[in-house]
C-alpha cells in the first residue's frame, strides 16, 4: 500500500534536522507548528524502540480538536493506522507503533496533576505561554529518567512569558529581542522565529501561496482598521511585544487586582456567576457590588472575591462546595441576591434530564433550604466583552471600577491570555482557556455604575445597591 507522508517544507526541516536537545519555534499562526510537532514525534515513535512521546497542548479539549479532529492534522497519521503500522486509541488520545513499541499521547495542561509519570523520551509543548505553569514543574521529573530526552518548544507570542525565556536561551543568531531580560546562552538550545508568511509549504506564485499571502494582508488591514495592530504583529508576525495583541489590553495584575477582600463586601448584597462545565472546567464567583463615593462622586465597584474552578464534578457536587466556600468567606446563603449563569444552564439536557441550573437549586435546597434565583446572561459575546472592558476602567478615585483578589488565581491567570478570534476580530477565541472569564461577563453588564463626568447611569441593570455610599480610598491604601 503506498502511503502519502508528510513532507516538511524547507522552515520545517531545519527545525527536524537540528541537534538541540531542547528546541523553541517561535512562529505566527499557520506556520506549520502543529505539523511539525506531530511529525517529530512520530518520526521518533516510528525509528525507535519503547520510545514515549507526549505533545502537551493548554487544554485537552484543544488535544482533541487540533490533532484528532482537524483533518488538515489526521493524514499525517491515519495513513499509518489504516496500514496497521499503529493503532490509534480515541478514547486515549494516543498512537501505538507496533513494531517499536512506542507511544504517542496527547494531553492537556489543565489537569496537570495527570501528566505525572516516568520515562519519558520527548515533549512538545504546543502554544507554550498558554500552558499552566504548574504543567512543566510536574513534568520535569518525569524526564529524568530518560538521559537522550528532548523537548520542543513552539508557539506565537503571547507577552514576554516562558516562550521568550527560552527563546532567549537559544538564541545564538541574536533574532529575538531581550527586552532588557537577564539570560545565560546555552549551547543545549536552538531558537528560530518565523511569521505567517514563512510558511514555504506552497512554491512562489501557486495559487495556494498567492491565496495565503492575501489573507494575511487582508488580517493586516483588518487590524490596522480596529486599532488592533499590535495584536495582528504577534499572531501573524510573531513578533514579541509588552502585553501587545490581548484582547483586554487594559488590564493589569497590579491595577486590578488586591490581596484580598474588603470589608465593604459584608454591607450589599451579594451575586454569584457560573460558567458549567464537566470536562471542561466548570468557573464560579462570588461579587460584591459597593457603592462609593470619592470628592462628591458617586459610582459603583464591583470585587470579585471568590472562586471555584475545576472538572468533574456534579451539579450536587459542586453545590456543596459551594456552600462551604460561602461559609469560609462568612456568606450566609441569605445574602446572594441572584446567580447569572450561562443560559444553556436552564435548559433541559439532550436526554430529557432536568436542566444544570434545576439540578444546582434541587442540591442547594437540600443543603440549605433554599432555592436560589438563577438569571441567564446576555448570549451576545461581543456585548459581554464590551461590558467586561467598561468595568476594567479606571474610576474618579484612580482605582479600577471593578477589582479583583488574589482568592481568583485562575480568572486572574486566563483574563490576559484572551486573545481576539481568527473569523471576528471582535470577539474572542473560543479555543482557549476562557471559562472564567465567560463566567464573570454573564454578570458585569448586570450592575450599574456611574459616569462621573456625566453624572448618569453609564450601564443598565437594575440589580446595583443603593444608599449608603462610602469613601474607600484609605482602605484601598491600606490594602495595596
Amino acid at each position: 500500500m503506498e502511503l502519502k507522508l508528510y513532507t516538511p517544507h524547507s522552515n520545517q526541516r531545519l527545525i527536524h534536522e537540528s541537534t538541540a536537545r531542547n528546541r523553541t519555534v517561535v512562529a505566527g499562526r499557520r506556520f506549520g507548528k502543529s505539523a511539525l510537532a506531530l511529525n517529530e514525534a512520530i518520526a521518533l515513535a516510528l525509528q525507535v524502540p519503547k520510545q514515549i512521546a507526549w505533545i502537551i497542548l493548554p487544554l485537552y479539549r484543544q488535544a482533541k480538536e487540533v490533532y484528532w479532529i482537524d483533518p488538515d492534522i489526521t493524514r499525517y497519521f491515519m495513513p499509518y493506522v489504516n496500514a496497521g503500522v499503529c493503532k490509534a486509541d480515541k478514547s486515549e488520545l494516543s498512537l501505538y507503533f507496533k513494531k517499536t513499541e512506542s507511544w504517542v499521547r496527547l494531553k492537556g495542561s489543565d489537569n496537570y496533576d495527570s501528566l505525572r509519570g516516568s520515562g519519558l523520551d520527548f515533549i512538545a509543548w504546543d502554544e507554550t505561554d498558554d500552558i499552566k505553569p504548574e504543567a512543566f514543574d510536574v513534568i520535569e521529573p518525569a524526564l529524568a529518567d530518560s538521559p537522550y530526552h528532548r523537548q520542543l518548544y513552539i508557539g506565537t507570542p503571547k507577552g514576554l512569558g516562558k516562550l521568550h525565556d527560552n527563546a532567549l536561551k537559544g538564541d545564538h543568531k541574536k533574532i529575538i529581542s531581550d527586552f532588557g531580560k537577564k539570560y545565560t546562552l546555552n549551547s543545549d538550545w536552538e531558537t528560530w522565529h518565523y511569521t505567517s508568511c514563512d510558511n514555504m509549504a506552497w512554491p512562489e506564485g501557486s495559487i495556494e501561496r498567492t491565496s495565503f499571502v492575501r489573507y494575511i494582508d487582508e488580517k493586516r488591514q483588518e487590524a490596522e482598521e480596529k486599532g488592533k495592530l499590535s495584536w495582528f504583529n504577534q499572531e501573524y508576525m510573531a513578533s514579541f511585544e509588552r502585553g501587545a495583541g490581548r484582547f483586554f489590553p487594559t488590564w493589569s495584575y497590579a491595577t486590578h487586582t488586591i490581596p484580598t477582600r474588603p470589608d465593604s463586601i459584608y454591607s450589599v448584597p451579594i451575586f454569584e456567576s457560573m460558567d458549567w462545565g464537566i470536562s471542561n472546567p466548570f468557573a464560579w464567583y462570588m461579587h460584591a457590588v459597593v457603592p462609593v463615593t470619592y470628592k462628591g462622586v458617586e459610582f459603583n465597584r464591583i470585587y470579585t472575591f471568590a472562586e471555584l474552578y475545576g472538572t468533574g464534578q456534579t451539579p450536587s457536587q459542586w453545590a456543596e462546595r459551594i456552600v462551604r466556600h460561602r461559609e469560609r468567606y462568612s456568606i450566609p446563603s441569605e445574602m446572594i441576591s441572584k446567580i447569572y449563569v450561562d443560559p444553556s444552564m436552564k435548559n433541559i439536557q439532550t436526554d430529557g434530564s432536568q436542566s444544570i441550573v434545576k439540578q444546582f437549586n434541587q442540591s442547594f435546597e437540600r443543603l440549605n433550604k433554599r432555592e436560589h434565583l438563577f438569571e441567564g446572561g446576555s448570549r451576545n459575546r461581543i456585548s459581554r466583552w464590551s461590558s467586561m472592558m467598561d468595568w476594567m476602567r479606571i474610576a474618579p478615585d484612580g482605582k479600577p471600577y471593578w477589582i479583583i483578589t488574589q482568592d481568583c488565581p485562575n480568572l486572574i491567570r486566563t483574563i490576559p491570555l484572551q486573545e481576539p478570534d481568527d473569523n471576528n476580530i471582535d470577539d474572542l477565541n473560543t479555543k482557549l482557556e476562557d471559562h472564567g472569564v465567560d463566567s464573570v461577563s454573564y454578570f458585569l453588564p448586570f450592575p450599574k455604575w456611574i459616569n462621573a463626568e456625566a453624572s448618569a447611569v453609564g450601564r443598565g441593570g437594575e440589580e446595583a445597591p443603593t444608599g449608603g455610599l462610602k469613601e474607600e480610598k484609605d482602605e484601598w491604601d491600606e490594602e495595596s
